[in-house]
């Protein structure tokens, strides 16, 4: 008996070592096993970082060896332009700086700089603020089954993100802010999710998609960001004269309204109906304005059976992901490069498929959409050499429309993701 129970003693010594102990006939986990836990999280995530690390380098390096493929010098002058008390809109719509009075205002630290150093911080902010909300948006997606999505979702976005990250768009800083957004409501962070949502809108008003969504669907968030763009409205008054404020809205208006037109009338926008135009089927400005409209019904009717069947995780990856697609198919005024926006969305679908839902072949595929929407104009170029190389990124954002839907539906919602639901993403 003397053996076998030193036997036992050093089982439960090495049980305890190892941080399990035994409480009325269950095993449970203790800090030391979840210290274990964190380590090899980092130890995963660090690849992602690093992988993020270098693009920034590269970038960098591309800038301060001579690279002129920018659009910082415009939003440079859009600082200097407000800090002089100058027009910041030339009303055309074609080009220049075509946001609200509020990312001049957000760029002027850096424009007091010189400009080298100037692009360069740009391009860790806006490269940072992605891989950030990256981070968040893969460790909220891969929460329930313990898995780690952050280092296939970073080598599913880069791609994507390339042409931005060189030429300084600000579509990755608010691609970052979005999923920081939808991470803190799906979280129930409703004010820290109204800080990035107004923080967005300041940067690229393309945020207001999002941001409107999130306040028709969410109870919580309809007067938090009701009151964020109150202030957001009132703060460019604490750097300016009222006057000259006022002045720079109406004039934003007219600019806009202006681009609006400009994105409609104009070739060479990455929409859908230049995909038709080249088909020989031409829609009227009207006819897209009503078919924007209509569609951000559906998005808007689809996010609300979403929240309704899924739990809160599930509900924000849905969420970004149309409202990603909504811009991508009917802001008047896609770039290929904006089509960035779309990449966390594919990553996060070709992450789960691989990882948690075993759907390997599915997951491929949504790996292989991404980048042929990378590559787009080459792919473009090569299918069709007598169209515009803008067509193909539209039909891969419809078809990633599609495969949206049928995820949406696929499955009933369980008990427990109801339950969750409805204490995060009321409707």
């Amino acid at each position: 008996m003397q053996p076998a129970g030193k036997l036992l003693r050093c089982c439960h010594a090495n049980r305890r070592a190892a941080g399990i102990v035994h409480r009325s006939g269950y095993v449970r986990e203790t800090v030391v096993v979840e210290q274990i836990m964190t380590t090899n999280k980092w130890n995963v995530d660090r690849s992602a970082w690093i992988a993020w690390t270098v693009l920034f380098l590269i970038v960098a390096a591309i800038i301060v060896l001579g690279g002129h493929r920018t659009v910082v010098p415009s939003y440079r002058q859009s600082a200097l332009d407000w800090l002089a008390s100058r027009q910041l809109y030339d009303g055309t719509g074609v080009g220049g700086f075509v946001y609200f009075p509020h990312a001049a205002i957000l760029f002027m630290p850096l424009a007091w700089l010189p400009p080298l150093p100037g692009e360069v911080i740009w391009r860790l902010v806006n490269i940072g603020t992605l891989a950030l909300g990256l981070h968040a948006f893969a460790r909220l997606a891969g929460k329930e089954s313990r898995s780690e999505l952050f280092p296939l979702m970073t080598l599913v976005t880069i791609p994507l993100a390339w042409d931005c990250a060189r030429n300084g768009q600000a579509t990755l800083a608010l691609t970052g802010l979005m999923l920081l957004a939808v991470v803190d409501v799906a979280q129930a962070r409703w004010w820290r999710a109204t800080l990035w949502l107004c923080l967005g809108i300041a940067v690229k008003p393309l945020m207001l998609v999002l941001a409107l969504l999130i306040a028709a669907i969410i109870r919580p968030m309809t007067w938090r960001a009701l009151v964020g763009m109150v202030v957001l409205a009132l703060s460019p008054f604490l750097f300016q004269h009222p006057s000259y404020v006022l002045q720079q809205y109406s004039a934003c208006w007219q600019n806009t309204t202006a681009a609006a037109h400009v994105g409609v009338a104009v070739q060479g926008w990455t929409s859908p109906f230049v995909t038709l135009g080249f088909l020989g089927l031409n829609v009227p400005e009207r006819g897209q304005t009503a078919i924007r409209l209509l569609a951000a019904v559906v998005t808007w009717l689809a996010s609300v059976f979403v929240c309704r069947r899924f739990d809160a995780a599930r509900s924000a990856i849905f969420v970004f992901s149309m409202a990603a697609v909504y811009l991508m198919l009917f802001s008047p005024r896609t770039e290929n490069n904006t089509y960035a926006m779309l990449g966390p969305a594919f990553a996060v679908f070709a992450a789960q498929s691989l990882l948690i839902e075993k759907r390997r072949g599915e997951g491929v595929l949504l790996a292989g959409v991404a980048l042929a929407t990378a590559g787009s104009r080459t792919l473009g170029r090569l299918l069709a050499p007598g169209a515009e190389a803008v067509w193909l990124a539209p039909v891969l954002a419809l078809c990633f429309a599609a495969y949206l839907l049928v995820r949406i539906f696929e499955r009933p919602a369980q008990p427990a993701e109801m339950k969750d639901s409805c204490h995060c993403w009321r409707s």
